[in-house]
């Protein structure tokens, strides 16, 4: 078993049963089923770590499939390259599946120290700022109101409407031991933003929504966004920090020193009413 396989193992005994905020878990016994509490048209569901039986995958798969297309309900299955069987993307693609663009499952490890190329070297926020372009300045949120800020950066950079997600982050705004938040903004405007889950009882904190507007990429706010976090993270006493990275991603987070672990698809399947 090479490294990566060992450390995505553990991840996945990590996670697999853990409740995520705003979800209903279902551990069924090929896979994990998260269903949304919203009533939100564009909220899906989630079906993750799946361990399909040898022969057995078309079926199964078919088998969530009927259950999201009698609720009428969009979902994503969450494919991981070193899920088994390897062909299981093909398996979902023939059955109506489409693969949004890849991403890179990543590890960071927290207990080394940052490389020398980040920008920000800095233990404290004023210290950050210190390392931003002129009229930057990062800011952490506990204010549900300012999701209106976070919201509105995640929409102009993906290209839709990510309303579903505002339930979800007020709660965990909520419990600051479950999940902690920052945005960047230049003189006033929200530029970038970033947060941190941190699941009870897990091993792995994870990254998520890490993105800067393009006007302001290349410029250090990414990385100063990123520090933020892996000083709390490493604070709270750590070890791997995780992140699904995009393409625009994956640059930045390898040259800060995360370890690429394998491929990662969102594969959406549109329910039938």
């Amino acid at each position: 078993m090479t490294n990566e396989q060992k450390l995505f193992a553990a991840y996945r005994a990590d996670r697999q049963g853990h409740d995520i905020e705003g979800f209903r878990l279902e551990a069924l016994p090929h896979l994990s089923r998260y269903l949304p509490h919203s009533d939100c048209a564009d909220a899906e569901a989630l079906l993750c770590f799946s361990r399909l039986s040898a022969g057995q995958e078309a079926r199964q798969i078919r088998e969530q499939i009927d259950y999201f297309e009698a609720r009428g309900q969009d979902f994503e299955w969450k494919l991981y390259g070193l899920e088994e069987p390897g062909a299981l993307k093909q398996l979902l693609e023939a059955q109506g599946f489409v693969a949004d663009e890849p991403e890179l499952f990543m590890l960071y490890p927290l207990l080394e120290p940052l490389l020398e190329s980040t920008p920000a070297k800095a233990s404290a926020t004023a210290g950050l700022s210190a390392a931003l372009p002129a009229g930057v300045s990062l800011r952490r949120l506990v204010d549900p109101q300012d999701l209106d800020d976070v919201l509105q950066v995640q929409a102009q950079i993906w290209g839709r409407d990510f309303e579903w997600l505002r339930a979800k982050l007020a709660a965990s705004l909520g419990k600051p031991e479950e999940m902690s938040m920052f945005c960047a903004y230049a003189d006033g405007q929200p530029i970038g933003t970033g947060w941190t889950d941190y699941p009870p009882g897990s091993r792995f904190p994870e990254l998520h929504g890490g993105a800067v507007l393009p006007a302001w990429r290349g410029r250090g706010v990414y990385s100063a966004l990123f520090e933020l976090r892996f000083i709390e993270a490493r604070a709270r006493g750590f070890e791997w920090m995780a992140v699904d990275a995009s393409l625009m991603s994956r640059p930045i987070l390898e040259a800060i020193g995360f370890k690429p672990i394998c491929p990662t698809w969102p594969m959406r399947y549109r329910a039938r009413p």
